[in-house]
């Protein structure tokens, strides 16, 4: 079960400076009190169901206590922190505050490692240095405890933290910001006591943490580097062949039209000239973007109509017509966009959606596809991997998606008026093609493996197909 957050809230309180950060902005009681009201209202007037899994009269509590722990001003960072694990009660990873811009710009210390947090033991595990960082710590080592702080308790407020609809996401979504947990927490300073198990032996090292702008600046003159050498840079998509031209691999960054259209062309084109027999296509780490890109890429790799939703409810609402017209800027409204900002306010529309007939493609592949996917395969990604699943295309591998086959999305931005904290709110709901009414899960692989083995596990069994 997730914390109480009146336990939380204290918590937060008692780390009330933040060491190494300057705050450019103070707030008033009273002006937070407000930005909360205001929270509220907006959720309530934009989401379809606000409260699907948390009860509206707890949510009602949890923010009047809030209110009342305002007895003085509060920098950005601790009102967001009291804000977001409001929002991380409600379980839709897409109705989430975007703040990580801001605490950067404040140039925080970074603890040097990327790490992977999980919501069952090991908790932490550390996957390597940054760029540039002279390694103190082991690749694979088992971070048992930060500054005496169990892994196990990070990770727990590590998830309170966060959005999501279940704790395994949360957890594996939160190990990109460590360092903001461990300074916006912790108020370790920079200076990081580590505890760790590699090899079956414990030990404990002492880590410096650099500062952000430091960081970033060695990793551009790396960056920097590579490209003079002549290394390609990284794009959302790329295409890799093996096995003696025999098998493709496609990875995907992210739904992005950027780029997409000439990739899938020329990728395709690739694989029907060296006659390809086996496609890795690589959903992991991809969080989603335009499911259109998707609708386009099946027809790289389908031959009968298909569909990846069977219906989306909408909620209609100020910010969704607002975000309309923004979007249709200078432009004539379609009748569709003219009956949509019609509708009243608060309206919930179903729509149903009908099959996509399949085009003539002459580069459309018909050979072996593998499917790789982890907890990081979100949003439009994992629907991706649900329509692939429901057609019987392939082999999905890896993880379960931390993506939902039913799940809230189509969202719409917003600021808080005091605080300007911005917001993401769901305006829609949607169900995967094949969902069901209570399926709250992620795209189940037909072959489980962890992210770090998913590719090897699928070129092992393209490598057993051929005996």
């Amino acid at each position: 079960m997730l914390k109480k957050f009146g336990a939380l809230a204290i918590c937060i309180l008692l780390y009330s400076s933040v060491s190494g950060q300057k705050f450019q902005r103070k707030f008033s009681p009273s002006e937070m009190r407000q930005d909360l009201d205001t929270l509220v209202k907006y959720l309530e007037e934009t989401h379809p169901k606000i409260y699907y899994r948390y009860p509206k009269e707890k949510f009602y509590k949890d923010v009047q206590i809030a209110k009342n722990g305002f007895s003085r001003d509060f920098g950005d960072t601790e009102f967001y922190l009291i804000a977001e694990s409001l929002l991380a009660k409600l379980d839709d990873g897409h109705t989430d505050f975007d703040f990580m811009w801001q605490y950067n710009s404040q140039n925080p210390f970074v603890f040097p490692y990327n790490v992977k947090l999980s919501a069952a033991k090991p908790f932490i595990i550390c996957n390597g240095p940054y760029q540039t960082i002279t390694a103190q710590l082991p690749a694979n080592a088992e971070i048992i405890s930060v500054n005496d702080i169990p892994s196990s308790k990070i990770v727990d407020d590590v998830i309170n933290l966060n959005t999501g609809e279940n704790r395994s996401f949360r957890a594996d979504f939160g190990s990109g910001r460590f360092y903001f947990y461990l300074e916006a927490l912790y108020k370790a300073n920079g200076n990081y006591k580590v505890k760790y198990k590699s090899n079956g032996k414990e030990k404990t090292v002492l880590i410096k943490g650099i500062r952000k702008e430091e960081l970033d600046k060695r990793t551009k003159e790396v960056q920097a580097k590579i490209i003079k050498t002549n290394s390609a840079p990284t794009t959302n998509y790329s295409l890799k062949i093996v096995d003696e031209n025999k098998t493709a691999i496609i990875d995907f960054k992210s739904f992005d039209w950027n780029g997409y259209k000439a990739f899938a062309d020329s990728a395709f084109t690739v694989i029907k000239n060296k006659g390809v027999k086996n496609l890795v296509i690589n959903l992991m780490d991809d969080g989603g973007g335009d499911s259109d890109v998707g609708d386009d890429f099946f027809q790289y790799i389908l031959d009968k109509p298909f569909h990846q939703y069977d219906k989306v409810v909408i909620k209609n609402s100020r910010f969704l017509k607002e975000r309309l017209k923004a979007h249709r800027k200078d432009k004539t409204l379609s009748s569709a966009d003219k009956a949509l900002l019609a509708k009243p306010n608060g309206l919930i529309d179903t729509v149903t959606y009908g099959e996509i007939p399949i085009k003539t493609n002459p580069l459309r592949f018909n050979g072996k596809i593998y499917l790789l996917v982890n907890l990081q395969t979100y949003s439009s990604a994992a629907d991706f991997a649900q329509c692939f699943k429901y057609y019987k295309r392939g082999t999905v591998i890896g993880e379960e998606t931390g993506g939902l086959v039913k799940s809230y999305g189509d969202i719409v931005s917003v600021s808080l008026p005091h605080t300007q904290l911005d917001l993401t709110i769901s305006s829609s709901l949607y169900y995967d093609v094949g969902a069901k009414e209570n399926d709250w899960k992620g795209v189940i692989p037909d072959v489980v493996a962890p992210s770090s083995k998913a590719l090897n596990k699928a070129l092992d069994l393209i490598k057993n197909q051929k005996k």
